[in-house]
């Protein structure tokens, strides 16, 4: 017989007082047995519990075993329960309707008891099954609604910025001012960003699902990673007027190892979402804190807070599913694909970490989420150019908060660079007429912020070119005062709230700066690359102009090959010749891969050292291991991001 199953009930119907007797007895060492005397009082049963298997006579009176399955066959709750006729008449014709009104077996009495057992198990399996069957069915329909339903939102998604873009081409060409066509251009760029996001977002889906995504690992600036985050978010958080302040604990370190731009990815959606969900005029914060450090590896935890629309219990449930969103029509109004905080979920579980949300309509949301990264021993102060002196330099901050001069002070103290504090114009007016002047100036745009552009415009009266101005400045501030604070001599501007690692970076910029007045060496954007060649391997034309457009002030010669057999030849005919070779990968005639094989197998040393960039819009991992494998330097992927394709440039040629 097997193992017992007590989860299993088994209803027996029978008007014999002996036959039940039997039945119990032969049963109730192996199942949960519920007896009844007659098929009418079985439909009153059924509506409080329902049985695995029912053990039915036939020949009772009121209500036979026939008509008693075919009022359970009609049941729309019962009719799937399997029905064994158990019965004194044996002869093939009764064996036969039976089995036609819906029985799974026909068994006669006197019965053999393993026999029955045999079968009851027999079928209780068969009913697992294809209950089993149907849940699995169920589930898989309810992925195709939810895949279908996906991808209808998507082409929403994809088709309403096209259309956009579409628009606006044709606003732009039909302009007759400047104004106008630069505005259509700004609206283009601004449309085809999100249309990329929201084809990003579609990829990443698709590389979880086929177990693709995978994180890197190298060194990165954990307050860079958040300023990059913010140059991302800011604009929308600008347009809607919304207040944003950002935490960051002091114990975190300056300089982690693990994958910023898988980070930055989890931070954007939390960000995005809040932004998208939170009304004109609404608060958020995100505050980053170190939960815990152990032989070097850091567990950090980053929450995002805000006021908006919330989230109720219901789709709290489903919030990091793929192919969820929150309610249709919230997901419409704000604008979400809804595949953000399934890739969230994702990458942070990678990271060893965990993301959760609190909320409540109407009263807003808090996602928090924890990763962990390992602590680099890079420090602040590796960040300062030694093209500096840095013990000759003088600055001055200027600003009425204590907590941000205490913030300098420390960074400062921590970069071993000297440094004045004054909490107003006048006592840095004082100090200047005391001391001399300064070789860089911080100074905070307050209310009212004709009283700093006054005091930059005063600092430039008495020093001309021989020092740097700096405002610290909110993005919403900056767009009132930008024509004024440069008409003052205002060299450049800070954003808050404020890091340490911006500081540096403008201190680094303005002071090299500085150094490089007069000299040979000064640099503009016009001749960065000058003497400088490049081999551009592309075969579509409009990429091609698109970046010899965009390097067309830098100095850099451009040549072209259409495919990579014929940049092998060209590299072949004169290894000297060029100084980087940007290939694409898919390419006619040979692709970039093999190109860059031939490259590298040339016995010219210049062709071994020269270096080759990916541009190409395949950017999974393979793509990028691939392009690593063959001897490639770096990879840019398309659409081209014109800061990271003159990051690049910089690093190999500069």
């Amino acid at each position: 017989m097997g193992k017992s199953d007590m989860s299993k009930t088994i209803l027996v119907i029978d008007d014999s007082v002996t036959n039940l007797l039997i039945a119990v007895e032969a049963l109730e060492k192996h199942y949960r047995v519920l007896t009844m005397s007659t098929a009418a009082k079985m439909f009153a049963l059924l509506e409080k519990i329902s049985p695995d298997l029912i053990l039915l006579d036939i020949a009772m009176p009121e209500m036979s075993g026939y008509d008693a399955i075919k009022k359970l066959k009609e049941s729309e709750l019962h009719s799937e329960i399997p029905v064994i006729f158990l019965t004194a008449l044996g002869d093939s014709y009764n064996e036969a309707f039976g089995i036609e009104l819906g029985a799974v077996d026909f068994i006669t009495k006197p019965f053999s008891e393993p026999v029955l057992l045999q079968r009851i198990k027999h079928h209780l399996s068969l009913s697992d099954l294809i209950k089993e069957r149907t849940e699995l069915l169920e589930h898989a329909n309810a992925a195709n609604r939810a895949k279908s339903e996906f991808l209808s939102s998507m082409s929403h998604e994809i088709r309403t910025p096209l259309n956009a873009i579409i628009g606006m081409t044709a606003v732009g060409k039909k302009a007759d001012s400047i104004e106008e066509k630069a505005h259509a251009l700004y609206k283009i760029g601004e449309v085809s960003s999100n249309l990329l996001a929201v084809i990003n977002d579609i990829l990443d889906v698709s590389k979880i699902e086929s177990n693709k995504l995978e994180l890197a690992s190298a060194e990165f600036s954990f307050e860079r990673m958040l300023q990059k985050m913010m140059s991302v978010v800011n604009f929308n958080i600008v347009e809607k007027h919304q207040s944003f302040t950002i935490t960051v604990d002091k114990n975190i370190p300056h300089f982690l190892i693990g994958d910023k731009h898988s980070l930055i990815q989890v931070i954007t959606n939390l960000m995005s979402n809040a932004t998208k969900f939170t009304p004109d005029g609404g608060r958020i914060h995100l505050e980053a804190n170190l939960v815990s450090e152990n032989d070097g590896v850091c567990e950090l935890r980053i929450d995002v807070v805000d006021d908006g629309v919330g989230i109720s219990p219901e789709a709290q449930k489903n919030l990091f599913q793929s192919y969820s969103q929150v309610e249709g029509g919230t997901a419409h109004e704000y604008g979400s694909t809804g595949l953000g905080l399934f890739i969230s979920r994702r990458i942070v579980e990678l990271m060893g970490g965990e993301i959760t949300v609190e909320s409540e309509p109407g009263k807003g949301s808090k996602f928090s989420f924890t990763v962990k990264a390992q602590r680099s021993e890079k420090t602040l102060r590796s960040m300062l150019t030694p093209e500096v002196e840095w013990e000759k330099v003088r600055i001055l901050v200027v600003d009425d908060r204590i907590e941000t001069l205490r913030q300098f002070h420390d960074l400062f103290n921590a970069i071993n660079v000297s440094c004045d504090y004054v909490t107003d114009g006048s006592e840095a007016m004082r100090l200047i007429n005391e001391r001399g002047s300064y070789d860089l100036y911080f100074i905070d745009a307050k209310k009212p912020t004709s009283d700093s552009i006054e005091l930059a415009r005063q600092i430039k009266a008495i020093d001309g070119t021989r020092s740097r101005v700096v405002l610290l400045i909110t993005a919403v501030n900056w767009v009132h005062i930008e024509k004024e604070a440069l008409a003052a001599g205002v060299d450049q501007h800070l954003l808050k709230p404020l890091f340490s690692s911006a500081i540096i970076s403008c201190m680094n910029e303005c002071l090299r700066a500085l150094t490089l007045v007069g000299s040979d060496r000064a640099d503009s954007p016009e001749t960065e690359f000058t003497g400088k060649k490049m081999l551009l391997v592309e075969d579509i034309e409009i990429s091609r102009e698109i970046l010899v457009t965009l390097l067309g002030n830098t100095g850099l010669e451009i040549e072209h090959a259409a495919n990579g057999k014929i940049a092998v030849d060209m590299v072949t005919a004169d290894p000297d010749r060029y100084d980087i070779i940007f290939m694409d990968l898919k390419m006619p005639v040979m692709d970039g891969l093999e190109a860059t094989r031939l490259i590298r197998a040339l016995p010219a040393v210049q062709a071994n050292n020269l270096p080759i960039v990916a541009i190409t819009a395949n950017v999974f991992q393979e793509d990028i291991d691939a392009c690593v494998a063959v001897g490639m330097v770096e990879h840019i992927g398309k659409p081209f991001n014109i800061d990271m394709v003159m990051e690049v440039l910089r690093k190999h040629l500069v």
